[in-house]
Order: structure tokens, then sequence, then C-alpha cells
């Protein structure tokens, strides 16, 4: 079986087949399902590991995937004056146009830059909106480059994710090159820039690799959610604690935000550490 990807509603990841079940390729790692219920009903409510109560569509993977009988079937082109000709008609099939058009899927490409790639963006400090405008200008280059979106080669949804991947990296990287090269102090008496004697605050270049990061971090919210429900303490409350306790929250904070007792969320803040502290091991 070849491998299929998701809807693009539900991020259009890569979907084949494993020894036993399904592997689903999120942007924070793999995940393998038993079969293919648990595998639709995942993507269906875009979470690796959807709580048991998560909405279930009853759909056949066949259905979903729309593929064997539920294809969809394109309809030829037909010239209309042929239709009027005493020859018969010959009918023309003429090639699908490759390139994403923006005019009637602007708000999809919307959907997933922000889906995929809008906090990492708002952590850099960068306006997601003008970012979102690169992101277009590079969907109107590729149209007319060698690499066009070909659905026959890709889902929209994971073309879309690679190339807001190019985009953002390459805003980054133009952006941390100029910070690089500003300097932050006042002109001293002959005139050079002396940062010792300036009252700005001194900031730190951004040495955070993002693409570390962002793998940590998936890796943290799929483990903590499997730890959680080991000891019975709700996956959804422990994965929304680590992004609280991401953003600086105080344990307090988090007891409220989730309308959680605080020895409650003591306890996912251990069962992070201990789960970080893993990682740490592993990977440092």
């Amino acid at each position: 079986m070849d491998p299929v990807y998701a809807r693009s509603e539900h991020g259009g990841y890569r979907v084949e087949p494993a020894i036993r079940g399904f592997q689903v390729h999120w942007p924070a790692g793999s995940q393998v399902y038993p079969n293919a219920r648990q595998t639709i009903i995942a993507l269906v409510n875009k979470n690796p590991i959807p709580p048991k109560n998560s909405y279930d569509p009853h759909l056949t993977f066949d259905r979903y995937f729309r593929i064997g009988k539920h294809r969809r079937r394109s309809v030829p082109a037909v010239d209309t004056l042929q239709l009027f000709s005493s020859s018969p008609a010959v009918i023309i099939a003429r090639p699908k146009p490759q390139g994403v058009d923006l005019e009637r899927r602007s708000h999809e490409v919307r959907k997933l830059f922000y889906a995929g790639f809008g906090h990492r963006v708002l952590r850099c400090g960068y306006d997601p909106e003008d970012v979102l405008q690169e992101v277009y200008k590079g969907l109107l280059v590729r149209n007319l480059g060698k690499c066009p979106f070909d659905p026959s080669k890709s889902s929209f949804g994971h073309y879309v994710h690679m190339v807001c991947g190019c985009i953002v990296s390459n805003y980054r990287r133009k952006y941390s090159r100029l910070g690089r090269n500003e300097v932050l102090g006042v002109a001293g008496l002959e005139g050079e820039e002396d940062v010792a004697e300036s009252n700005l605050f001194f900031v730190d270049p951004l040495q955070e690799d993002d693409i570390v990061f962002k793998s940590a971090t998936g890796f943290l919210r799929i483990r903590i959610a499997q730890e959680a429900a080991k000891e019975g303490i709700s996956p959804e409350v422990a994965t929304s604690c680590l992004d609280y306790l991401l953003e600086g929250f105080l344990q307090r904070e988090m007891a409220v935000a989730t309308s959680t007792s605080i020895s409650t969320v003591s306890r996912i803040v251990r069962l992070i550490k201990r789960v970080a502290g893993e990682w740490r091991e592993t990977n440092c």
C-alpha cells in the first residue's frame, strides 16, 4: 500500500502502513495507531493522542482517504462548439494546472500557517502577518518555478507546510543576520559607539535552535500525555500545564487556568520534570 495523506483541513500529514496498524507523521514526530479507526480519530481531532471521548466520524479508511471506489473522478473538459458539429465530438482532457490558486485557497494557506508555525513565529518576536505575506509570495514564485504544487505528488496541506517551513527558516535567518550586525550603544567623545556607557538594556542574541526546541517539546507532549494517563491524570490537562510552564506560569496560575487543584498541578509539574530529565539524558 502506498502512503496517503490526511485531508487538508486536518493538516495533510503523511500516513503509511506500519507493521501493526498505521503510522502518522505529525510535525512533532511519528505516532503509530493499532487500526484505521484510531488513526482517523487522531487526524480528525488534530491530536496525536486524542482523549477517550474524542469525536469519532465513523468513516472507513477508503472513504476518509478517498481511495478505491471512493476516489474522486474528474470530468474531462469538452469544447461546447463540438456538440453542434457534424463530425463525432472528440473529447479532449486538458491537463489540470499546477500550482496553488491563492485567490481561491488563501484562507486554507492562512489556517495551515497559523496552525503549524504561528506559535514559533511569535516566539521569535516576528509579526505573523508579515511572515504570512512572505509565504504567499513564496507560493506565487513556486507557481512559476520548477516545483509548483502537483496534487499527484503530494497533498495540499503537506506542500503548504513544507513551503511555510522554508519561508519561516529563511525569514529567521535573514533577521538574525541583521540583528548580529546591529550595535547597541551611544556615541562616545570621539564619535565611536560605546556600549559600556549606554543605559540601554542588554539584549541577548537569539541562541535557541528552533528545530531542536520543537522536537523536544513535541516529544514531551507525547510522553507527558502517556505518563499522565498511566497515573490517572487527564492527558489534556497535563499537556496544557506543559504549555503554561513554557510560558512562565506559576503553579497557582496553572491551577486557575486549567480549573485543577494545586496538588494535581504539582504532580503534573513533577511528571514534566521527570520526563524532561529522561530526554536530556538521552539527547544531551
